[in-house]
This record gives C-alpha cells, sequence and structure tokens, in this order.
C-alpha cells in the first residue's frame, strides 16, 4: 500500500484555502490531520479525502424551502419644523 503526501502549499491549492488558514487550523487542532517529519508538514491523500468528504454543507437534495417575500417598506413620514 502507498499512501501519496501533499505539502502545505498543494493542500492549499487542493482546497482553496490558504496557506495562513491551514498553519492556523493546525495550532487551533483544526483541519485535515497532518504528520509532522522533523520540521515538514506533510497531509496523507488518505486522511484529505476523509475531511474532504465529512465537509459537505447543503446540496443533499432535500427540497429547499422557498424564501419568504419580501416586506412592503413602511412609509416614512417627513415633519417639516417650523420655525
Amino acid at each position: 500500500m502507498t499512501t501519496r503526501f501533499f505539502t502545505e502549499s498543494e493542500v492549499a491549492e487542493r482546497t482553496r484555502i490558504s496557506l495562513g488558514t491551514l498553519r492556523r487550523w493546525r495550532l487551533e487542532n483544526k483541519g485535515p490531520r497532518y504528520f509532522k517529519f522533523g520540521s515538514l508538514v506533510r497531509y496523507s491523500e488518505d486522511d484529505l479525502v476523509i475531511w474532504e468528504s465529512s465537509r459537505p454543507a447543503g446540496g443533499d437534495g432535500s427540497p429547499r424551502i422557498a424564501p419568504m417575500p419580501a416586506k412592503r417598506p413602511v412609509p416614512v413620514h417627513k415633519v417639516g419644523l417650523r420655525g
């Protein structure tokens, strides 16, 4: 079994997440799982695929709720000052 590893720059490009965000997520223990080889940070392709598939938001095929109609603006009456 061969596991492919990505650099943080490759992950940033693949996910369109900034390098700074990936680095901050590592400090906050968020984001995809990573490995340290000495000072080198690497992400396994298997872990990236698992993390990417755990992130869906919306688009699950359920019927959409129709948006509520816009409210009519309340008329504003100008009150003039008599002087």
